[in-house]
């Protein structure tokens, strides 16, 4: 099973991916168009954090990294567009998405990827501030929506029914050594890892299987207090 995970790219050799990682890199060139490379390298380590943990939770997944952040956490709506058809086209099962907009001259071009997403089955996990958050795309219906929960132990799954966010996790990356937890990255890009990895795994029992199969085994494993392991 491959999982897309649009970021700042992965390093491949870090000690908590060491595993084939292929991958591509988008950025938006001189002339204003959308350039694609095989550069995916990580420049500022984030996503090769995301990996990291993807890869401790859910160690069989392929992993495929399309890299949209160049030296900061943004991307130009463009870039971001342009990674999640280019997701869709290799049709990776799942999509793992560090960021959103709440633009509204975003959000339609948005709905309908994930709309696309939605009816090929393809599950997009993405990141969210607050259950509350009106973010786009984890807000949509069409989208598994997690935001970081800094508390509690590390593999407890919240759920949040009425909310347009529904579910939280632990919102922090496996340990460094050497490098103390409050320095270390935090947010909700990891608890949406947490969960990226725990839907690989609900996937590889039904591979078939779409958002709405996968919403209803997170929202029972959230509510009995479980977590796939």
């Amino acid at each position: 099973m491959e999982i897309a995970v649009i970021d700042s790219g992965i390093n491949p050799w870090h000690s908590h991916v060491q595993g084939w990682v292929e991958g591509i890199g988008l950025c938006v060139g001189r002339s204003g168009r959308i350039v694609c490379s095989r550069d995916y390298r990580d420049e500022i380590g984030h996503g090769t954090a995301i990996a990291g943990l993807i890869r401790e939770k859910a160690p069989e997944a392929r992993l495929y990294a399309i890299k949209i952040f160049q030296d900061k956490l943004e991307a130009p709506t463009g870039v971001l567009l342009a990674s999640l058809r280019r997701a869709l086209r290799r049709g990776s099962k799942i999509i793992h998405l560090s960021l959103g907009t709440e633009r509204k001259k975003d959000r339609r071009p948005l709905e309908r990827l994930c709309q696309e997403a939605y009816r090929r089955r393809i599950v997009i996990v993405a990141s969210a501030r607050t259950p509350q958050d009106g973010v786009v795309p984890a807000s949509l219906r069409t989208v598994i929506g997690v935001c970081a929960s800094p508390n509690g132990p590390r593999d407890t799954l919240g759920y949040h029914p009425g909310m347009p966010v529904e579910f939280s996790a632990y919102g922090r990356p496996r340990p460094l050594p050497g490098v103390p937890e409050e320095k270390n990255f935090f947010g909700a890009s990891f608890a949406a890892a947490r969960v990226t990895a725990l839907v690989a795994r609900l996937l590889d029992k039904n591979p078939r299987a779409g958002v709405r199969w996968v919403r209803e085994k997170l929202i029972e494993q959230a509510t009995t207090g479980g977590w796939e392991s």
